[in-house]
This record gives C-alpha cells, sequence and structure tokens, in this order.
C-alpha cells in the first residue's frame, strides 16, 4: 500500500485540485491509462481506491475509526490480462470495436472449424460421439426478432456454452461487465455485419485469469456536523478495468459521480453542515453491488442515525434532465427536489423511479434506511463499452446537480 501511494504520488499532483475544484480534472485522472479502467487489471482498482483516500485527506475529510479510508473486503472476479487474438476467416477483428469477450470466459488458444447451429439442430451436438475439441459453435440471431425464439436462442447459448467456445452473432449493441464466475470455454459476442461471408474457421488465442479471494475496499469518510443524525453521499468508484488490451474508461459511469461527491465533500468542508456528512465511494459495484452490500452489513456508521443515503451514478449529462431512483418509496425527498428544481430550474424534467437494484442505494433500501438514486439523462450513449472517455463526456450540469443536492441537505 504505501509503495502503491508513492507510485501515485509520483504520477499525479494533487495541486491540480486546488479550489475551485475542477469536475473534469478528476474525471480525466480517473479515466487515465494509469488506472487501466479502475478494473482488475494490474491493481486499476487498488490504485484508483487509494487515490481517492488521499483526496479525502487533502480536502479535509475524516477517518471514521484509526485504521483510515479503506474498508477492505474480497471478491471473487474473472479478468483479462493478456492481449486477446481473434480471426475469422482471414480477417484479423479487432476487440472492443467488432466484438467483446463474454466476461465469464475460459481459456482457448488455436484454429476451429465453425459450425452454425440453431433450433433444429443443436441436441445433436450434445452426443459423446462428437469431437468436441476440434469445433466452434456459431449462433447467429441477426434476423430473428420475436421475443420468444429469442429467448430460446438465449438458452440455448447457456446450455451449450457448457460444452463448447461459442460464437454469438447479434445485431445488438456491443457492452461488456464483470463475471464472478468462470467458465470452461470463450463465449465471443460479434457484431452482426463484421463479417459478410459464411464463417468456417475461427483462430483465437485468449487467456484468462480467474481470481478468488481478491482484496478490494470501499473509500469511507466524514465531516461532523452539529446534529446526531447523518446524510450518506455515495458514489462508486469501480469500473470495468480491460479487457486484454482494451481498456473501459467509465468516464460517466462512474468516475462522474465521484468528482461530484469530491465537490460535495469540498463544499461541507467549507460550510459546515447541519447533519454529520459521510462519504462513501464503494469498490466493486459493477461485480454486483458488493462494495455497498458489504458496507451495509459491515457499517461503519450508525445506519439507524441515517436521514438519507443521495447515490449518485452516472451524472455527467443532464440535458433531458435528472431520474430519482426510489423516488416513489421516499416521496418527501423527491417531492422536495421538485420543489426546489420548480423554484431555481436547474433541470428541464425530473424523472421518478420505482426502486431497482441498480445502484449503490439498494442494500440500503433493503434494511429500510431511507435513500435515493440520482442519475442524468441526455447526451453521449457511451455505457459499458470504451467509448465512455472523459474527452466526450460534456459535464454541463453537474455543478446544477451539485447545488440541487446541497439545498436539498439543507431543507431536509
Amino acid at each position: 500500500m504505501i509503495k502503491l501511494f508513492l507510485l501515485l504520488s509520483t504520477f499525479y499532483s494533487f495541486s491540480i485540485f486546488s479550489q475551485p475544484i475542477n469536475y473534469t480534472k478528476y474525471v480525466d485522472t480517473l479515466c487515465s491509462e494509469f488506472f487501466k479502467g479502475r478494473g482488475y487489471v494490474d491493481n486499476g482498482h487498488l490504485k484508483a481506491a487509494t487515490f481517492l483516500a488521499n483526496e479525502f485527506s487533502n480536502i479535509g475529510i475524516e477517518s471514521l475509526n484509526n485504521k483510515g479510508y479503506l474498508q477492505k473486503f474480497n471478491i471473487s472476479v474473472n479478468t483479462f490480462p493478456e492481449k486477446i487474438t481473434l480471426k475469422i476467416n482471414d480477417s484479423v477483428l479487432i476487440p472492443g470495436q467488432d466484438y467483446f469477450v463474454d466476461p465469464s470466459s475460459g481459456p482457448s488458444k488455436g484454429v476451429f472449424k465453425m459450425v452454425k447451429v440453431n433450433l433444429n439442430n443443436w441436441k445433436s451436438f450434445l452426443g459423446n460421439s462428437i469431437n468436441k475439441e476440434q469445433l466452434f459453435l456459431s449462433i447467429d440471431i441477426s434476423n430473428i426478432l420475436n421475443k420468444d425464439t429469442l429467448s430460446l436462442y438465449n438458452e440455448l447459448k447457456k446450455i451449450l456454452s457448457r460444452h463448447y467456445p461459442i460464437l454469438w452473432i447479434s445485431p445488438k449493441k456491443l457492452q461488456w461487465s464483470i463475471s464472478q464466475y468462470e467458465l470452461l470455454y470463450p463465449l465471443i459476442y460479434l457484431q452482426s455485419g463484421v463479417i459478410k461471408d459464411n464463417i468456417s474457421s475461427i483462430e483465437i488465442d485468449l487467456n484468462n485469469e480467474f481470481i478468488s479471494l481478491l482484496e478490494t475496499h470501499n473509500v469511507v469518510g466524514q465531516l461532523k456536523g452539529k446534529n446526531k443524525k447523518s446524510i450518506i453521499i455515495s458514489a462508486h468508484y469501480d469500473h470495468l478495468g480491460m479487457m486484454g488490451e482494451v481498456m473501459f474508461p467509465g468516464a460517466n459511469d462512474n468516475a462522474s459521480g465521484i468528482s461530484l461527491l469530491l465537490n460535495l465533500a469540498n463544499y461541507y468542508v467549507e460550510n459546515k453542515p447541519k447533519y454529520n456528512m459521510v462519504f462513501i465511494c464503494f469498490g466493486a459495484e459493477e461485480v454486483g453491488l458488493l462494495g455497498s452490500k458489504f458496507y451495509v452489513e459491515n457499517p461503519l456508521n450508525k445506519l439507524p442515525k441515517v436521514k438519507l443515503l443521495v447515490n449518485l451514478d452516472i451524472v455527467g449529462t443532464g440535458e433531458d434532465g435528472i431520474a430519482i431512483v426510489n423516488a416513489f418509496e421516499q416521496k418527501k425527498a423527491a417531492k422536495l427536489i421538485g420543489k426546489i428544481n420548480n423554484n431555481l430550474e436547474f433541470f428541464s424534467k425530473i424523472k421518478l423511479r420505482a426502486q431497482a437494484p441498480n445502484s449503490d442505494h439498494y442494500w440500503f433500501s433493503q434494511k429500510n434506511i431511507p435513500a435515493i438514486f440520482i442519475y442524468t439523462m441526455g447526451g453521449i450513449k457511451a455505457y459499458h463499452d470504451p467509448y465512455d472517455k472523459s474527452n466526450t463526456l460534456p459535464l454541463n450540469k453537474v455543478e446544477d446537480l451539485k447545488k440541487l443536492i446541497t439545498n436539498l441537505i439543507s431543507r431536509i
């Protein structure tokens, strides 16, 4: 940890965040090559957590115990630290553009015969007489529109992926994620139209590294207020990391939320809050909301004393307004946000949504802790792909969102 901190200090001068704090510089920094997409290759997640702990200290946020800002927990994760190559017929394909590797994929290297599979012939590939080591199965759903048929093909994919490497050809936008488990074989998602001829062979070189009990962290700090009650501001700092040599920067998801959280922290350092302000940068959100789940089960503050949790995730746009998840369960907070926005005209629209397990607010609300999740709408469409970059993220409404949140907290 000490070596990593020194390395961070060498790479970054934290004085760039002198007042007023610049949203863009935080996003640029967290999306830089050094942090490797804030995933689990080359300690990207650990570098990000260490950076944020240092920022908490620089801003003037206190730790909640004598162990510092980092709350450690363990996860299992499948990673792809080495270069991935894929060649179909005579075409070398571009990872992250032409195809994605399913995050649960296992290893494979060699040249394989490609065989088409459909709903009529798939059972024939489950027999013991088939030489499975020489085959790569192709499932093409490019021209299938019926939802029931698509559902059958998805079930078929699950069954056959236990026995064969699979090439799944689909017109759907490629998006990546992180897996907590590992398949025996690769599962490749190919964008429709990339290969226009019949596919006869595939050459692949793919290695994965499955890591059990990997130590990662939440980053937690507080500012003491005038009241015994607490407000939690949260945002996840992790993202998807690396798929071979392809980096997923995660500018909107969720360097934007972290940037806003740090700006809010700085605001409350300069403006003593009414409530105790707890700031949590969650790890392993992309792995399945694991950091927030661990925190709720092992809290560092008194959760019954929490007045409200405001979770920030994907807040780098806002041209089309904001959405509030869990708004129907937290009617008072949602109504107050609407009233503030009507008076100050920060956003053109506020969309109210019911509860959903789509970000780190979820585990708190499951424990009956008042919690909402705010995200912005409009702007760039990049999501869980390599194009979610800092240089295309407008951040043009993030200051308005900060003002909306500070107004909300002052009135509850």
